[in-house]
């Protein structure tokens, strides 16, 4: 039977990005990690096979920054790319286009397992994962078992049947098939998020009505800063709408389908009409009501809990909370920061979770590397530029930060990227620990955030993105937040410097326990 330090269940984005980090991490420290993924398909990147069903991805793959395209500033407004230490590979050289076709991620991660020759068992389903009495797991598949230390559980997303009596009509997200299909019908599309009105836009010169129903308002991107609700790109049904143009929008719940001879009869209680109850004709119905994290390969054995009935519940080190060894990566990192600021069932968020789950697996196998040293001195300065150029703790506002610990003699130790929950959870010690993070201000407070007044010189009232710095050491915490800049300029502030600089003085970490009279 073959044995291994860790098994990755799963050779999408998040999987890859994980293998890639390992690889990194035992290069550098000349140590032996025996890991390897395990794919049921042939090629890596299966998701993007089928999804988004209609080509077009909505992550940005700007082009220009001002910067070399290999610069991690340049990695900020790169959603697509995965990280790696010589930035060979980018999504760029695949696509000119900002919004590129989804064939395009397939092709990337398939270059970048070849060339970094990952080890992936291709054509291999796992049937089962088991905890074994000595702590180790046993990974059932087609072809015999294999044993591993730990298990990271990458499977992704899979598409959500919603419990609607009659849904069995509905044509799936998945099966919509050409625009064509679609012409001179009424169509009800079940679902108002980025699936459903990707599916308006493709029969918008078709069908003569759509209508999307689902039971809450749309939400829109540009209004929540969460990149999974609705984009621009795909809302232009909102806009038929409210311009009379045979479109509907139904905040409604959907009571029953009903088949009738040559066309379908659906029954809705609306939400915003005394719940006034309506019976609509349809000739066709499409069904896009999302997805859903796909943890198939381990229901069964550990029933993980679900967040927001979606995700597994997870810990601050990415694992399965109550089963010890076991991890996951990708999209179903995304629980505990679903709609919020940050990305983590994104590629552009979750691949540095899978950064940081990377050097967080190495650890339990005993490989730690020495992490940098900046004099105490430089530390301002340094902060200054991480917030200028770092792209984890841009694209992951609040939820990932740089984080350094300074155990009394001045020097600081760069520990790389760390998660707020790991920082907040941290055991006593007598080493003071710094986090640094971007982050919004409260955006919802204020009902038009294109009109959101601002507070020069005043950085406690920052709304945009803008540093924050926190303080921890034996229970104690103190934090400052920096002024906002319109291109993220932070150091051109002289009050912001000035700021940073004496918060830092007065952590006196030669003293730490002063911390709490700060």
């Amino acid at each position: 039977m073959e044995r291994f330090d860790i098994v990755i269940i799963g050779a999408g984005p998040g999987g890859v990005q994980l293998a890639l980090t390992l690889r990194e991490i035992s290069r550098r420290g000349h140590a032996k990690i025996k890991y390897c993924i395990i794919e049921k398909e042939s090629a890596p990147g299966g998701f993007f096979k089928r999804f988004p069903v209609h080509g077009q991805l909505i992550s940005n793959n700007k082009l220009y920054s001002g910067r070399d395209p290999k610069s991690r500033f340049a990695e900020r407004f790169d959603w697509n790319s995965l990280i790696t230490e010589d930035r060979e590979i980018l999504t760029r050289n695949y696509s000119r286009d900002f919004y590129p076709r989804r064939e395009i991620i397939c092709k990337m991660l398939q270059d970048l397992c070849s060339r970094y020759a990952l080890p992936i068992k291709y054509d291999l389903t796992v049937t089962s994962v088991e905890r074994q009495s000595d702590g180790q797991f046993l990974i059932e598949t087609e072809q015999g078992p294999v044993k591993s230390q730990l298990v990271v559980v990458a499977t992704g997303l899979k598409p959500i049947t919603a419990t609607i009596p009659g849904i069995e009509h509905a044509i799936p997200y998945a099966e919509m098939g050409p625009a064509s299909r679609y012409r001179d019908q009424q169509v009800l599309i079940i679902g108002k998020g980025n699936s459903g009105f990707e599916c308006a836009n493709h029969i918008l010169n078709e069908a003569s009505v759509i209508m999307l129903a689902s039971r809450n308002p749309v939400r829109l991107a540009f209004q929540t800063h969460y990149v999974g609700n609705l984009r621009s790109i795909n809302a232009l049904a909102i806009e038929n709408y409210q311009l009379k143009h045979h479109t509907a929008l139904l905040d409604c719940e959907i009571k029953q389908i009903e088949r009738l001879s040559d066309s379908y009869n659906v029954t809705v209680a609306y939400k915003h009409a005394n719940n006034e109850v309506e019976s609509l004709r349809f000739d066709a119905i499409i069904a896009a009501t999302g997805f859903t994290g796909n943890l198939d390969v381990i229901d069964e054995t550990f029933a993980p809990p679900r967040l927001h009935g979606k995700f597994p519940d997870i810990d601050h080190e990415f694992g399965c909370r109550g089963v010890e060894g076991l991890y996951f990566a990708g999209a179903l990192t995304h629980g505990p920061d679903y709609r919020s600021f940050s990305s983590s069932g994104f590629i552009h968020g979750f691949r540095y979770n899978s950064v940081v789950l990377a050097h967080h697996v190495a650890a339990k196998l005993g490989v730690v590397e020495a992490p940098a040293c900046i004099a105490g001195e430089r530390l301002l300065d340094h902060l200054m530029i991480e917030f200028e150029e770092d792209a984890g703790c841009y694209l992951q506002p609040g939820y990932i930060g740089r984080c350094y610990r300074c155990t009394g003699d001045g020097t600081w130790s760069d520990l790389g990227y760390q998660t707020r929950r790991w920082f907040d959870t941290a055991p006593p010690s007598d080493a003071t620990l710094l986090l640094a993070t971007l982050e919004y201000g409260d955006i919802h407070t204020f009902p038009n955030v294109m009109e959101i007044p601002r507070s020069p010189g005043d950085p406690d009232k920052s709304v945009h993105i803008h540093p924050v710095v926190r303080a921890w050491n034996r229970g104690h915490s103190r934090e400052v937040h920096l002024e906002e800049s319109l291109l993220n300029r932070f150091s051109g502030i002289t009050a912001n410097r000035q700021r940073l600089e004496g918060f830092l003085a007065a952590l006196n970490v030669r003293e730490p326990t002063l911390l709490s009279a700060m």
